[in-house]
């Protein structure tokens, strides 16, 4: 049985990242309850898959809370896609299912954003499934660069760092040398062969390439060389990232403050000093910081808030 809670005001954040859903609520003062649950991205796992997963991690929240989503005035979801009309209305149509609150659909890297900075100014930049960076300035101009999806853009992401290990294991396969990577890649696949990993690779399977993330990074933690390559390469296309940003939002540079989020940067120690060696090579006084950051409670922080940043 639900405690009466009608007289204190319930929000719900959702961030829904491409590795899980991360779903939170609050009353504004206090995180009453919490729950994580499977990617609920349409695009990698389709409608249905999505719709359930989504659902399913809210309400879980829900129980983890003691409340009933019947009851929740505010919801704020970060997703991938946010500037598409059907993204949009699906998330709303998904979400309202569960709650009448009002729905309010931002983009991932705003909900991290307000995560890293609050209302403040700064840097953002996302390395997880994919990639973007994302910043305020002190004037309240904002500017992204990236995240346009793994064929155009996502440089440094999961799905970058997988696509640049597979080409360096069948480039070293082609020249006839011993193999780890391509090793690796055939014991993390399941296949037999060079073939198969060929095949899985021009499937399309943009989730295949991204589980070899954080094996890469473990090979180039232990010393392997093409590895080691692959995730200072990483590190310098995010800082190429956020000095774009930089560039546009603070043309005199000066004391720019840079947040990191993602699996990716927030999974490796190399690819986050590539990262900061790129970066403060060209944007001297940016300051860095490796504190770990949670988008879930970026989107919490709008769900209670106002007006919708954009």
């Amino acid at each position: 049985m639900w405690e009466d809670k009608t007289y204190m005001p319930l929000y719900l954040g959702i961030d829904a990242g491409g590795t899980k859903t991360d779903c939170a609520i609050s009353n504004g003062a206090a995180l009453l309850g919490q729950a994580a649950g499977e990617s609920c991205k349409v695009t990698q796992i389709g409608e249905q898959p999505a719709k359930r997963a989504l659902q399913d991690t809210i309400l879980r929240a829900c129980n983890a809370a003691r409340v009933s989503s019947q009851e929740i005035q505010q919801v704020c979801i970060g997703i991938s896609g946010a500037s598409i009309k059907s993204t949009v209305a699906w998330a709303e149509a998904v979400i309202g299912e569960l709650t009448p609150g009002k729905v309010r659909v931002v983009g991932d890297h705003v909900i991290a954003h307000r995560a890293a900075f609050g209302d403040c100014p700064g840097v953002l930049v996302i390395a997880g499934t994919g990639s973007i960076a994302y910043g305020r300035n002190e004037r309240g101009e904002s500017a992204r660069a990236g995240g346009w999806g793994p064929v155009a853009s996502d440089q440094g992401s999961a799905f970058w760092i997988g696509r640049e290990a597979v080409a360096a294991a069948l480039r070293t396969h082609d020249l006839g040398s011993n193999n780890g990577m391509l090793s690796m890649i055939q014991e993390l696949w399941q296949t037999s062969s060079p073939e198969e990993v060929i095949h899985i690779a021009n499937s399309g399977a943009i989730s295949k390439f991204s589980e070899l993330a954080a094996p890469v990074a473990k090979a180039a933690e232990q010393g392997d060389a093409g590895a080691q390559a692959i995730t200072e390469r990483a590190g310098e296309e995010l800082a190429a990232l956020a000095g774009a940003v930089i560039a546009r939002l603070w043309p005199r540079a000066g004391v720019v403050r840079v947040a990191l989020a993602g699996g990716v940067l927030q999974g490796s120690a190399l690819v986050r000093r590539a990262f900061q060696h790129a970066l403060q090579a060209e944007y001297t006084e940016t300051a860095i910081s490796f504190a770990y950051v949670r988008p879930v409670l970026g989107a919490l922080a709008i769900a209670a808030a106002r007006e919708t940043p954009q």
